[in-house]
């Protein structure tokens, strides 16, 4: 029988693992893998392959744990408790060693270095601070005799799953006390809430998730990232969906579990790969509909998990039966919408399909189509949005801004949802404009902060990811009226390792994740990188191609194209980007 490993915490510290082109969202390296899984995006094959630094004291040995692993391959962490004659910063010192180590003994070591009242008080979890291998944390003594422990900070997972990425340079404080004890022990009377991991570890003990909540008109699942414990992922996530959306998606996003639904009797059993789901008998929302909804909530969020292949609820000893078929999120294989000799059509190969001739569009010089999700194309002329319904024969013009003489200045390339809106760029002006030429009032309270340079919208239609002129990039949901027409933004929820200087364009690469281009070098004239960002997560990276000024998706199965100047579109195959075509132009990604 093979007996479980130990390892002390800060020897897998200082250990380093990771591809050459990914990077967690401090900067450490991670493999650059696309996953197919697209509830969770291109990200989450990284998690527990980062590794960090530390700069605690490492000269302690290799201590026992009294914890049974479950999977006798299982690493186990431990780190020692407090010595005899310890000194103060000793203390410190061995408790952000053992806070590292908690996950494997519930931080039992981690209280031994706190006053009981202390320990008593203490809840690791409610904040986990996170900082990368490159920032390792110092510790050093204030005036008045405390300590403070200072390091950089990636970002800050709360007690609800949430994580918050740091702005760029962003320094992590705690101030910790102390006092000696009756047999005049140094122990921690005072300490910052939570405790403070290396990213590596944060993936490493947290699984990143991906909760299922509806869209306004339950078609459509909007998915939003958490970070739950591992050894609890399954209950968590149920959890989560009880408790909804956060509030920066509740305006366009809900769940249909009743507000009075709670966990009940062993929560989530999992045997021979279907998941029994255990809720009070309040739990059951009553109509056929809205039962098979939420099965088809609970279902689409634990099949992330290994092992899960069905799900059954029970409310109480009601069994709710099965889930609703929602509209599956995976674009049309070889869907691609572009310009060939003045034509619309779909597909890059020999045997493209023409979706509108420059007959029908009236013009041999349209540019920039798009696909709507009922066959509609849409293409620009001249500063005028041309709308083709399909089986008609004949587009109609639905906006026009400026002057027509002017040419091909004040619009930018539409993008038709599932709703029939037509979301595009006038003047600099986010407007969306549905068949009858009709523009929707989006009211926002951060919108006009910045002129708007490019958008993009997810693949359900129901949020919007925008990069304002000042390089700042935001997520935020669409608020729609019963019928579809928006009216309006929800708040914005800043990504700020998405922005800043060197990067553009805005892209959704996966249901939570953006991808944008970033040149990092000092003139702006070097090979580009593609930067793929999660939403409440990890950042990895693809280098890119010289020649490319933007990037575009599919939004959910991670395909990704670069576009160059020339008429080039590169495809990544493998390690490698290879061009797709130079034939067809102003390609773009339909929304299904």
């Amino acid at each position: 029988m093979k007996q479980p490993m130990h390892r002390n915490a800060l020897a897998e510290g200082r250990e380093h693992a990771g591809g050459p082109e990914g990077r967690d969202p401090g900067g450490s390296l991670v493999t650059p893998s696309l996953t197919r899984r697209g509830a969770l995006g291109v990200l989450s094959a990284a998690a527990g392959v980062l590794a960090g630094c530390t700069a605690l004291p490492s000269s302690s040995g290799v201590t026992r744990s009294g914890v049974a692993a479950s999977d006798t391959n299982a690493l186990i962490e431990t780190a020692p408790g407090p010595g005899e004659g310890d000194s103060a910063e000793d203390v410190v010192n061995g408790f952000l060693r053992a806070a590292i180590a908690g996950f494997s003994d519930d931080f039992t070591t981690a209280k031994q270095f706190l006053t009981e009242r202390t320990a008593a008080q203490w809840k690791p979890l409610e904040t986990v601070s996170a900082y990368n291998g490159s920032t390792e944390p110092q510790v050093s003594v204030a005036a008045d005799g405390s300590f403070k422990v200072t390091s950089g900070q990636v970002g800050v997972l709360d007690s609800l799953g949430v994580f918050t990425p740091a702005q760029e340079g962003a320094t992590y404080v705690g101030e910790f006390s102390l006092a000696t004890n009756s047999t005049g022990q140094w122990r921690i009377t005072g300490l910052p809430h939570g405790i403070l991991l290396p990213f590596s570890r944060l993936m490493q003990n947290f699984a990143v998730s991906s909760l299922a909540f509806l869209s306004q008109d339950r078609t459509r699942f909007v998915s939003e990232l958490r970070w739950y414990l591992r050894s609890s992922q399954a209950d968590s996530l149920v959890s989560g969906l009880l408790a909804g959306p956060s509030s920066w998606l509740s305006g366009g996003a809900f769940t249909l579990i009743p507000r009075n639904a709670e966990p009940a009797g062993r929560g989530v059993v999992v045997e021979a790969g279907t998941a029994t789901v255990h809720l009070s008998a309040d739990s059951d929302p009553a109509s056929e509909d809205s039962r098979r909804l939420m099965v088809a909530q609970i279902e689409q969020s634990l099949v992330q998990i290994s092992g899960i292949d069905r799900v059954r609820v029970l409310a109480g000893t009601v069994d709710l039966g099965a889930p609703a078929q929602l509209t599956p999120m995976a674009p049309e294989v070889g869907g691609i919408v572009g310009m060939s000799e003045g034509a619309v059509v779909r597909g890059t190969g020999s045997s493209r399909v023409t979706l509108a001739t420059d007959r029908a569009l009236g013009t041999g010089d349209a540019r920039s189509p798009s696909l709507g999700a009922d066959g509609t194309v849409y293409a620009l002329s001249a500063s005028s949005l041309l709308r083709l319904p399909q089986g008609q024969d004949s587009a109609s013009v639905i906006l026009s801004v400026g002057d027509p003489s002017a040419g091909a200045g004040g619009l930018g390339a539409p993008l038709g949802d599932r709703h029939g809106w037509a979301w595009l760029l006038a003047e600099g002006q986010l407007t969306a404009v549905n068949g009858s030429g009709q523009r929707a009032s989006l009211e926002s309270s951060w919108l006009q902060e910045a002129a708007i340079a490019a958008f993009d919208l997810s693949v359900e239609s129901e949020r919007i990811a925008v990069r304002r002129s000042d390089g700042r990039v935001a997520v935020a949901v669409i608020i729609r009226e019963q019928d579809g027409r928006p009216k309006g933004l929800g708040p914005a929820l800043e990504m700020p390792r998405a922005g800043g200087a060197g990067t553009s364009g805005i892209s959704w690469c996966a249901p939570n994740a953006v991808c944008v281009l970033a040149d990092s070098s000092a003139e702006g004239s070097g090979v580009p990188e593609v930067r793929l960002v999660q939403i409440g997560g990890a950042v990895n990276t693809l280098v890119g191609v010289k020649e490319a000024h933007s990037v575009i998706s599919d939004r959910s199965e991670e395909s990704l194209l670069l576009i160059g100047d020339g008429g080039k579109t590169w495809q990544r195959r493998g390690a490698m980007w290879r061009v797709l075509t130079s034939e067809v132009t102003d390609p773009s990604f339909p929304l299904p």
